[in-house]
């Protein structure tokens, strides 16, 4: 066989040979493609078992010193309402202070006033109004302190969140934050939820692929979607001393949830 004629050949074969193994590898791109994709979500319903609640004293005065011992005095008694339902000490958080300077407006001060007044006979007369000076504590009158204290205290019981605040409204605080409830152990609550979506998505690829003639296959792939960002919840508005409490707090169940997405092959 002539040269010419083998070398014609020979890259023919080359071509077959690549031509064949380009398609086949497009097959098995296709064949890889080839499923069912779903997503699946599941929520697990959880018992708030953490109540964080800040209160603050606040007292005003003219003396700082009289008015720190009356926000101290108030917060002793505070603790130990929380100390007497037993709750641990490293729960009673109660080392914020600050102190404001409140600046009053200055009160009119008429040192002399002379006023002429002419009378009907046309006389003139005159009319002196004066007060006496003001003196250094006149200007230290022109200010006073405001110092307050935030005390917070995590409870793991509602009843003792009820009892210690009705406890000090009594001893007269200044302001009442919102109550936030929260789980302690999310991650154990998020995993079962994690659990229950891959389950969940199963169930739905086999309802979609009983619409068809074929078979759900293996798993291919799962991907979450979702992550285990929890948000504690709040449970009533800031109140005041003035504030009455009567009530039993209901806390209800918060949902923890997950989602993912998971692909099945088809047979």
């Amino acid at each position: 066989m002539p040269k010419i004629l083998t070398t014609f050949f020979t890259n023919m074969l080359t071509v077959s040979a690549c031509f064949i193994f380009t398609l086949s590898s497009n097959v098995l791109a296709n064949t890889s493609d080839y499923g069912i994709e779903v997503k699946g979500q599941a929520s697990i319903l959880v018992e708030p078992d953490n109540f964080n609640l800040s209160i603050s004293i606040i007292e005003k005065g003219r003396l700082t010193d009289k008015v720190r011992a009356r926000v101290d005095h108030k917060s002793n008694q505070v603790i130990d309402v929380a100390k007497n339902l037993g709750i641990k000490p490293q729960n009673i958080n109660s080392a914020r202070v600050s102190l404001r300077v409140i600046k009053e407006k200055p009160v009119v001060d008429v040192r002399g006033v002379e006023v002429n007044q002419r009378l009907p006979n046309n006389q003139k007369s005159k009319v002196y109004v004066g007060t006496s000076p003001s003196n250094h504590e006149d200007n230290i009158k022109s200010q006073s302190f405001e110092v307050s204290r935030t005390i917070t205290v995590i409870f793991s019981d509602i009843k003792d969140y009820d009892q210690f605040l009705s406890a000090v409204i009594k001893i007269g605080v200044g302001r009442i934050s919102p109550l936030t409830m929260s789980v302690g152990d999310t991650d154990k609550y998020y995993q079962q939820a994690l659990a229950q979506a891959v389950k969940n998505a199963k169930i739905k690829a086999h309802q979609i692929i009983n619409q068809t003639e074929k078979k759900l296959g293996s798993l291919l792939y799962v991907k979450e979607l979702s992550s285990n960002h929890y948000r504690a919840r709040y449970n009533s508005a800031a109140m005041s001393t003035s504030t009455s409490y009567e009530h039993s707090s209901q806390i209800g169940n918060q949902a923890i949830s997950a989602s993912v997405l998971v692909k099945y092959s088809i047979e």
